[in-house]
């Protein structure tokens, strides 16, 4: 009761015009942030075709673990700095070998409104692959699987 005498207090001298644009303005606004903004958020997908193992990966210093999905990231800009580190046996741990990191810079691949996670394909000699997708399903899984076996 006493929110809507304040509001009509306040609005009472603003003109009909003024209140309609004001209106029209903040539905324009959340429609666009709701509805065809592109999305900034989502996961990380990481998938190997190589022997040795990840052991923690990045992109864009968004953290991808070392296999599965990681969630909930912010992805924007046109390029994608991907840093990944291998993995160590004990052997090499216990001989103090350094941990081998490695980093490239990729374009951001294309993105669709539906697109929520980024899959991440590392490949042989340190190359790597970026692929949007809706679902948790490799959208280049078929292509990669004919070119090299999966080693999970």
């Amino acid at each position: 009761m006493l929110v809507r005498w304040v509001i009509r207090r306040v609005f009472r001298d603003v003109p009909t015009w003024i209140k309609v644009v004001g209106v029209v303005a903040i539905l324009a606004y959340v429609g666009w942030y709701n509805f065809l903004r592109m999305p900034t958020g989502g996961s990380l997908v990481g998938h190997k075709y190589i022997e040795r193992p990840i052991y923690s990966y990045w992109v864009n210093d968004n953290w991808g673990g070392n296999g599965g999905v990681t969630c909930c990231w912010s992805f924007s800009g046109d390029t994608a700095e991907v840093v990944w580190i291998y993995g160590r046996t004990v052997e090499e741990f216990e001989r103090g070998d350094e941990q081998e990191r490695h980093s490239v810079t990729l374009p951001m691949p294309k993105r669709t409104r539906e697109d929520r996670y980024l899959h991440v394909y590392f490949l042989p000699d340190n190359r790597v692959e970026l692929e949007w997708s809706p679902s948790l399903g490799s959208p280049l899984e078929g292509e990669l699987e004919q070119e090299y076996s999966q080693d999970d």
